[in-house]
């Protein structure tokens, strides 16, 4: 014991399930051997400041691109809607997205920083913008006419109002933080 409390380490209380007293105790000792020590709480605090609204809206976009490419690739390479292809690729993204999220996760919340983000952030966005670029390449002439007008000066407007919006918060922050030195 006294090792483990020299490299501080985790202290476990092993009950066998021959020690559970009745037959609810022993099922649930059972079934939490495929459940985790603990459960870690996913705080992303979007409004903690620009960076971070920056940060937790990449995330956002990211995964709304994959949504968007599952039904562009659908469409651009003629794969019927019931071909298990179109499974398989959601399973293959739900088991990258788990990691992906919490590698992104502790990069974002963990309280000793970590400088870089993991391999499956990475291993994700790769995979994203090769769909897309694929969704472009395979969609060329597919869709004949163009973007109205009036959706273009949406997505414009909103963007134009974003940056404005995440210019002003970090300029009113800088000024904050220039009076608390003063």
């Amino acid at each position: 014991m006294h090792t483990v409390r020299y490299f501080d380490a985790k202290t476990y209380e092993w009950v066998g399930i021959s020690r559970q007293p009745n037959i609810m105790g022993k099922v649930k000792r059972t079934l939490s051997q495929f459940t985790p020590a603990q459960w870690d709480k996913d705080e992303w605090h979007p409004l903690l400041g620009p960076w971070r609204f920056i940060q937790v809206l990449t995330l956002c976009i990211v995964f709304l691109t994959v949504e968007l490419n599952t039904f562009f690739l659908k469409f651009c390479l003629w794969i019927p809607p019931r071909n298990p292809l179109i499974v398989y690729r959601l399973v293959l993204w739900w088991l990258i997205a788990i990691p992906t999220i919490r590698e992104y996760n502790s990069y974002l919340q963990d309280r000793i920083p970590v400088k870089k983000v993991g391999a499956f952030c990475w291993l994700s966005v790769a995979i994203c913008i090769i769909e897309l670029l694929i969704c472009i390449k395979f969609g060329h002439g597919l869709f004949p006419q163009p973007m109205p007008i009036w959706l273009v000066v949406f997505w414009t407007s909103i963007a134009t109002v974003l940056l404005i919006f995440l210019i002003v918060w970090s300029w009113q922050l800088h000024r904050t933080l220039r009076r608390k030195q003063q």
